[in-house]
């Protein structure tokens, strides 16, 4: 029997600065959950641990090539991450393969894990590492080198092969949603796997709600949900002698250590100077004091008047240039929620994921943390904010002026 332990979509950043857009996506807790998953790892004792891309949360401004960027610096931090990730895998002392995703940089990806192989093999089962990237539209392809070595493979598959292949995108089965998860030629794949003599199993990443394992002609084929998202999912999957594969989805459980309250900090004003993102020159000293006794997590309204006019990349934009500028040694929250009106949208166009409004606000993010809003502290100067956050049942103190000092925001958390 051949046991894979699957993760994928990390999503981290540690060197990196800043959070993904996503409040779900807890990026600068991965490395904390990774100690965590290392235990998880130790009991299963698996033949193979396998990672389906998305290790980091590479900022859009490097993978747009926004050279308005100090693009030399993500550049190195995410060699950081990407040595971090290395030295977590090494150190579980157990065979592991590797592969970029839509958000991981494939130069720094390249230069950390270009030695990683692309086939291991355990017994009479071979398993793949397929790279592969976005094309146009935001839809992976397999073409180029992947393509070649996906034909030969099948072109010499027997009734005896059995093989593992690893992706980062959906193959099967198809998922309706807002964004091209699949293969732009997934019928293709999904035909030739499903006929070629043999057995084959098909495990992807990319789509964070995962999916059942479907089976296809001779393929099997699944997709894991996302490590960084609560309550942060992982799948072991067992290889029969007489081919049968079976697959148990497993879970690390909170995010957060019970026993401390959230502080939840409206970033317009009190972080950052009113009417843009010009950094408070004590906002550092704030964060650290807020932290002291508390998890704290950073608010920022997308309908605020420097960001009201932007698409959601440009909003995602804005906040990775006020976390790069703000440094990425300092404290930088536990958590960023960038969230709407109580009314919504307002005629913006939203992404496929939910984003959070001022209505559910404190009840989004006190279950997040594990904490009853009545345990969440919202500092905001906007009393319209803080009318509907009481109303939610989070303590909301008041803070006048459009800029109240530390001394002031730290006396009322």
């Amino acid at each position: 029997m051949l046991k894979i332990l699957q993760v994928t979509d990390f999503h981290l950043r540690q060197a990196l600065a800043g959070h993904n857009g996503h409040v779900h996506r807890l990026s600068r807790h991965v490395p904390q959950l990774l100690e965590a998953m290392t235990r998880r790892i130790a009991d299963e004792a698996p033949d193979l641990v396998a990672v389906t891309g998305d290790l980091l949360d590479v900022p859009h401004a490097l993978l747009d090539g926004d050279k308005s960027y100090d693009l030399k610096t993500i550049v190195q931090q995410s060699l950081a991450d990407y040595g971090l990730v290395r030295r977590w895998l090494e150190g579980l002392g157990r065979p592991w393969m590797v592969l970029p995703g839509n958000h991981d940089y494939g130069p720094a990806f390249d230069v950390v894990f270009g030695t990683s192989p692309e086939v291991m093999r355990f017994g009479e089962v071979a398993v793949h590492a397929f790279r592969d990237w976005e094309q146009a539209g935001n839809q992976a392809l397999r073409i180029g080198p992947s393509r070649v070595r996906f034909e030969h493979l099948l072109e010499n598959a027997t009734e005896t092969s059995r093989e593992v292949h690893l992706q980062h995108f959906v193959i099967r089965p198809h998922v309706d949603y807002n964004y091209p998860l699949l293969y732009g030629d997934s019928d293709d794949i999904t035909a030739r796997a499903a006929q070629a003599p043999g057995r084959r199993l098909l495990l992807s990443g990319h789509w964070h709600g995962g999916t059942p394992m479907v089976t296809i002609g001779h393929a099997q084929s699944a997709v894991c949900p996302a490590f960084c998202e609560p309550p942060h999912p992982y799948r072991v999957f067992e290889l029969a002698a007489d081919g049968t594969v079976a697959m148990r989805q497993e879970e690390l459980g909170r995010s957060f250590a019970p026993g401390r309250r959230l502080v939840l900090i409206d970033r317009a004003g009190l972080l950052t100077h009113s009417g843009g993102f010009a950094i408070r020159e004590d906002a550092a000293a704030i964060l650290d004091g807020l932290s002291a006794d508390a998890h704290v997590a950073i608010a920022s309204a997308w309908h605020e008047p420097e960001s009201t006019a932007a698409p959601w990349r440009g909003v995602q934009h804005l906040h990775d240039a006020f976390f790069e500028a703000f440094g990425a040694s300092k404290n930088q929250a536990e958590a960023l929620c960038i969230y709407l009106p109580a009314e919504g949208a307002g005629g913006r166009r939203l992404p496929a994921e939910r984003i959070t409004t001022e209505a559910d606000l404190i009840e989004r993010m006190a279950e997040l943390f594990g904490v009853a809003p009545a345990e969440v502290t919202f500092l905001t100067t906007n009393a319209a904010r803080r009318a509907i956050a009481r109303h939610a049942g989070a303590r909301c103190p008041d803070l006048t002026g459009p800029e109240p000092t530390a001394a002031e925001i730290l006396a009322a958390s």
